[in-house]
């Protein structure tokens, strides 16, 4: 009872942070006249070829942001950041998770996005109340894809210039600290207060937003 309150808890704050998301940019990752753009100083070129020579997550996750090709190439040639922290069969085991799912995320359609997700995170789809009485690295499975749903459009409204390079390293690296969390079978008490953290300053950077478009 306890796990399954857990899980629940966890989904439930992601959803209403995608739901907060999903009222503040309306468009998803589209580009959108009516969404105010950030303004940012050009800066000269410097050329960079990894970013996985910086120290930390934040430093990584900013630089692929500023690289946007680096970015892609390190994706498929390196191990997901919320991976690195697990050992031997659980790494693998993660890092397979986010390869076998990207179709998911290709998905308009939320419902067949959602399906998507269960069956990718091995629950059965095809029976009823299967969420309830699935293994709990299944549930666990599904909270990181949602999670990763959610990354998914932070970086979509940082490169379509809706929020800044440093508001969304932020946002995603906070999101990347509370998956290594879930897999590392850290406790409710221990998440909770992780993802409210990232939902005030999601909220934050949301109505930041509403308040320069309302200018």
């Amino acid at each position: 009872m306890i796990k399954h309150t857990f899980a629940s808890s966890i989904i439930i704050l992601v959803i209403l942070s995608t739901f907060a998301l999903a009222a503040g940019t309306s468009t998803g990752n589209s580009r959108n006249a009516s969404v105010v753009s950030v303004e940012v100083d050009e800066v000269p070129a410097v050329s960079v070829n990894t970013c996985e020579d910086k120290a930390d997550v934040r430093s990584r996750i900013k630089c692929r942001f500023e690289n946007t090709v680096v970015a892609k190439r390190e994706a498929v040639e390196f191990v997901e950041e919320a991976c690195r922290d697990s050992q031997g069969e659980k790494r693998e085991a993660c890092n397979q998770l986010y390869k076998r799912s990207k179709a998911c995320y290709n998905n308009s359609d939320a419902i067949a996005k959602k399906r998507c997700f269960l069956e990718k995170s091995g629950i059965n789809i095809n029976r009823g109340g299967t969420f309830r009485a699935a293994p709990d690295e299944s549930k666990r499975n599904y909270v990181i894809l949602l999670l990763y749903n959610l990354q998914e459009k932070i970086e979509g409204m940082q490169e379509n210039g809706n929020i800044t390079t440093d508001q969304a390293t932020s946002l995603v690296t906070k999101i990347v600290e509370i998956k290594k969390m879930i897999l590392s079978g850290a406790k409710r008490s221990e998440i909770v207060p992780k993802m409210q953290e990232f939902k005030k300053e999601f909220r934050l950077v949301i109505s930041s937003l509403k308040g320069d478009s309302a200018q």
